[in-house]
């Protein structure tokens, strides 16, 4: 079964009760009005006047369409997406025909008379509707293909995101797996503490795989985890502090967008500095948007290799543009001891996806 005959009414019946899509009806029926005032012009002084009635009643016409259009899409939303199209289009010609008798029948007696001089009642509503019908027909057509598009554009990005979302999953389970392994020979107790915390994590990962979004909270939890995994190798040259506001414990994040940053801050900065190091993580919320840094301690090799650096930050940069569009971002800045990784993610009530 094809999709699109079947999807919400919602998405494919653009939303007409804002002031912005009556203003674009309206300036659609002004280009109209236009158009037949230009078709019937005879002098200077007739066409003026010619498309100030035409578009006294095309204003009409679009403010009553705009407004069948705002009540087919409110109360029938739960309508096949064929049905409402269909609807619309009958909706549409209805307004017309019955503003066209009313202006026909009116117009002797009022100062449009010009509209309907020398014109038969039938031709009247034969031109009017088959305009609208043109017009109309146009319009629900580019609806149709533009939400079209927005589906396909939106099952490419997820398609992408998700295939980005396994490629970081494997390399977060091996560096765990080389962690532990260390442990096994020496350590046996802690290496199945180590076990034990890398099921807790996968689990937490794992559980919801379909899920869009994580939680602040649930992300600081593998962090945890996998600090404590990281611990039992590097003992106290592994300090973590955190700095987060409550209230923005639930904030919600493409999952796995935490724990790589930590991950990298051990990788390049902690394990290549024989005392070890001090992590900060400080979440905060500024304005509409949350802010996550990660800061490290690092030195400056003229040999040092941070392609696995360059990669993961590569990673969490496309999934936030696949998930946020241009609303989210990722800034880092080097110093000569310190590396930070921000993170600057939307408002919930901000956010589309």
């Amino acid at each position: 079964m094809n999709p699109t005959a079947t999807r919400p009414a919602q998405a494919f019946l653009p939303d007409f009760c804002g002031t912005g899509r009556v203003v674009d009806v309206l300036v659609i029926c002004q280009l109209v009005a236009v158009v037949l005032a230009l078709s019937a012009l005879q002098t200077a002084r007739g066409f003026w006047f010619s498309l100030f009635l035409m578009s006294l009643y095309l204003q009409w016409i679009g403010i009553f369409s705009v407004a069948a259009l705002c009540l087919i899409r409110r109360h029938l939303g739960h309508l096949n997406a064929r049905l409402v199209a269909g609807l619309s289009y009958t909706g549409l010609l209805a307004v017309t025909f019955a503003l066209s008798e009313i202006v026909y029948l009116a117009g002797p007696q009022t100062g449009i008379a010009p509209l309907v001089a020398d014109i038969s009642h039938q031709d009247f509503l034969i031109r009017n509707l088959g305009v609208c019908a043109v017009v109309s027909a146009l319009g629900l057509r580019y609806f149709w293909l533009r939400d079209a598009w927005q589906r396909q554009a939106a099952a490419e990005a997820e398609a992408r995101y998700q295939a980005l979302q396994a490629r970081i999953r494997p390399h977060f389970l091996f560096n765990c797996l080389n962690s532990i392994a260390a442990l096994v020979a020496m350590r046996p107790a802690d290496a199945e503490r180590a076990i034990e915390d890398l099921s807790d994590i996968l689990r937490a990962s794992l559980a919801d795989d379909d899920r869009p979004l994580a939680t602040l909270r649930e992300e600081l939890e593998l962090v945890d985890a996998y600090t404590r995994i990281e611990a039992l190798r590097l003992g106290d040259r592994l300090t973590l502090d955190r700095h987060i506001e409550p209230a923005v414990a639930d904030w919600p994040l493409p999952p796995l967008s935490l724990q790589p940053l930590v991950e990298n801050a051990i990788r390049h900065g902690i394990e290549k500095l024989p005392g070890g190091g001090r992590i900060s993580i400080e979440a905060v919320r500024r304005g509409d948007f949350l802010a996550v840094s990660v800061t490290n301690p690092r030195i400056e090799k003229p040999d040092d290799d941070s392609g696995g650096l360059r990669l993961a930050l590569a990673n969490i940069e496309q999934r936030l543009a696949l998930r946020y569009g241009g609303r989210a971002s990722l800034q880092t800045a080097r110093g000569p001891d310190r590396f930070s990784v921000v993170l600057n993610l939307p408002a919930p009530e901000a956010d589309n996806l």
